[in-house]
This record gives structure tokens, sequence and C-alpha cells, in this order.
């Protein structure tokens, strides 16, 4: 699972790297984000999910409670065995973009940094039985959930942006 984790974010960094210069800060399309906004994107979902391990408040739930417990059975094991997130999903507003980097070296690294450190402090508490992490639309999900989750959004995003590469 570690590995996997590993892979998923060094396919993402390979691909961020593609975007130099002014590339990095340009909109892959009319109304989608930059490389520099999804790589904010993975660095939130990734600093959310570390506040919560340490206590503090996790993703606010959307949805109904039949909703969460629809998607976390219908949708969530596709997701997480690699199937492709929906269409026109909305990011959490915990995961939007908020600290974008003009240079692209400086936002993978603190990519990179957050990933790994999130990582660790995961699986030194995997063997907690009652860790739990809340995911906006699925709600919460044990530690090898997130992580998996974890890997796959971030794969998904490294698709994404070697779909558009220049």
């Amino acid at each position: 699972m570690m590995r996997d984790h590993a892979s998923a974010l060094s396919e993402f960094v390979g691909a961020a790297r593609r975007f130099p210069g002014e590339s990095w800060t340009q909109a892959l399309a009319s109304g989608k984000w930059s490389p520099a906004e999804i790589t904010s994107h993975v660095a939130e979902a990734y600093e959310v999910l570390r506040g919560e391990l340490s206590g503090g408040p996790g993703m606010q739930l959307l949805g109904s409670p039949l909703l969460r417990w629809l998607l976390r059975r219908t949708m969530l094991p596709g997701i997480l065995r690699g199937r492709p997130f929906p269409a026109g999903a909305r990011a959490p507003r915990e995961t939007r973009p908020r600290e974008l980097h003009a240079d692209p070296t400086s936002a993978l690294v603190a990519l990179e940094v957050k990933a790994d450190a999130f990582a660790r402090e995961l699986s030194a508490r995997a063997a907690d039985q009652r860790l739990r992490l809340c995911h906006a639309y699925f709600g919460p999900m044990s530690a090898r959930q997130s992580l998996q989750l974890a890997s796959v959004h971030t794969r998904h995003h490294a698709r994404q942006l070697e779909g558009a590469a220049p």
C-alpha cells in the first residue's frame, strides 16, 4: 500500500514537471484548473487528511446520509480499484486550491512533503482499528481506505496532467 502511494506520487510529480514556464499557471482548458491549481488541490487533500490525523477537523460531510451510504457502496469500491472519478464531481471545499506556487519546483516539493508526512503518520497509526478519516462524499474511512483513496486521487490527477501535457 505504501509503495503504491509512493508510485502514485511519483507519477504525479513526473506529469506535473511537463508544464514549464507559463504553462504551469495556464488553465488546461476553459473552466478547468491549471497545473499549479491541480497541484495545490492534491496538496490540500493531503493537508486536510493529515490535519484530521492530528485531531483537527476533517472534510465537511456533503449530501444526505442516504446519498453518502449509496456512494460508499456503489462508487467507492470501483474508485478504489482504479475506476475514474465521476466526471464533473466538485472537489470538497477543504481541498480546493489555496496556496499556489508560481514555481513548479517549490510546489512539487511542498506536495511531496505533505504527502509523505501523511503516509508516514497514517502508517504509524494504521493498526488502530478505530481510526477513521472523513471523506466529504463517502463518510468515515479506515486508514487503509484513506491511503488507498489518496493514492487513487493522486494518480487520477497525474493522468489528467499527462493527457494535457504541452
